[in-house]
């Protein structure tokens, strides 16, 4: 029973690593857009969007824990954008993780970094607006992705991850010269021998 969370800033490759990581272990990608789009349908991007999208994220990972023989895999891949200067952001993070891991889960956090000009190329790809409808307003979205670096840290100081979520395996990853698939195998090894580890 495991959670994998594919953490770091907008268009950094999370959710195209994400599908390439499906496809290597026994595990189903949730990424970050697919509950926030079910409720952005009807209520738009508001604070009751992104309270609804929390609760069923964190419903799925109840029932998921409590039910591990019917589970249809072993693992759920989650993709998140996290403000690391927000303690709101790793108080969320304490809540999941801790769910998985006091119930003798393992929890990987993996942390993808990529350069601002390569994320700006990766904000337009067609499976990124395809799969993310409020990514299609280009302009709307390359202004957000260039805001929240302004606002917010979205990658994690050295050592941050270790000291705030103590029972989590951690692993970085510049991605901004590798493709989904050799980032996905890289993944796939470390989370392999981890568990080797056990």
């Amino acid at each position: 029973m495991d959670l994998i969370l594919l953490v770091g800033p907008q268009a950094v490759g999370k959710m195209t690593v994400g599908k390439a990581l499906e496809n290597k272990i026994d595990a189903k990608l949730l990424f970050n857009h697919e509950t926030l789009d079910i409720f952005a349908r009807f209520l738009g991007y508001t604070k009751e969007t992104f309270e609804l999208s929390d609760w069923m994220r964190k419903q799925l990972f109840k029932a998921f824990i409590e039910n591990e023989k019917t589970n249809q895999t072993k693992g759920i891949i989650f993709t998140v954008v996290v403000g690391f200067d927000v303690e709101e952001d790793f108080d969320f993070l304490r809540e999941i993780t801790d769910m998985f891991t006091n119930q003798n889960g393992q929890v990987y956090f993996v942390e993808l970094e990529a350069n601002i000009e390569e994320r700006l190329k990766r904000n337009k790809t067609e499976l990124r607006l395809q799969e993310k409808p409020s990514k299609r307003n280009l302009v709307f979205s390359e202004n957000e992705l260039k805001s929240s670096m302004e606002k917010h840290r979205l990658n994690s100081f050295d050592g941050e991850v270790e000291a705030q979520l103590k029972q989590v395996h951690y692993l970085k990853i510049n991605n901004s010269t590798l493709s989904p698939e050799v980032v996905a195998e890289n993944i796939q090894q470390w989370i392999s021998s981890k568990k080797a580890q056990k």
